[in-house]
């Protein structure tokens, strides 16, 4: 007989995609935090703003993406489209959070780009000519997305803005 705490982590399971339950499970996620069962199923069953206020290192990303990345697969991905926007406060967090879910995101076969200051022209060529599934930015560089006609048009398709602390 299962304990009942193994039977909410199955039940938590069965809420998010497939291939991302998949994905949680090869990087080696065990359980999830409190913060995920509590936003996880709230975000997925919502399609109002959240707010998620948790301390730093309880998995607050893992939250908000989880379930953002079940949603798009759910509903069908295109290359060249950018469905999820997010925004970190400072650059240095932007490659943490690139590298972070760089592999996840690749596994499910995701797109995944940066643009801030410092990004290279070549980069932001190709942002704008074949836009990322994902594009992380910093509120400075979201500015400039703003005016910018051609990267704004790369965003056509976006269905969520995650804001990080």
């Amino acid at each position: 007989m299962r304990s009942e705490k193994a039977e909410k982590e199955i039940e938590f399971s069965r809420e998010l995609h497939p291939k991302v339950v998949e994905v949680i499970r090869a990087l080696g996620y065990k359980r999830p935090t409190l913060i995920q069962r509590i936003a996880i199923p709230r975000i997925l069953n919502s399609r109002r703003h959240i707010l998620l206020i948790a301390p730093t290192g309880s998995g607050k990303t893992e939250a908000a993406l989880f379930p953002t990345l079940s949603k798009i697969l759910s509903s069908g991905v295109e290359k060249g489209r950018t469905y999820i926007l997010y925004i970190t406060p400072l650059r240095a967090l932007n490659r943490d959070l690139l590298n972070r879910i760089d592999k996840m995101c690749e596994m499910l076969g995701l797109d995944v780009g940066i643009l801030h200051g410092d990004t290279p022209k070549s980069q932001r060529r190709k942002i704008k000519t074949e836009p990322p599934n994902i594009l992380i930015t910093t509120p400075e560089t979201l500015q400039f997305i703003l005016v910018d006609n051609s990267i704004r048009h790369a965003l056509k398709s976006l269905r969520y803005v995650i804001i990080d602390e």
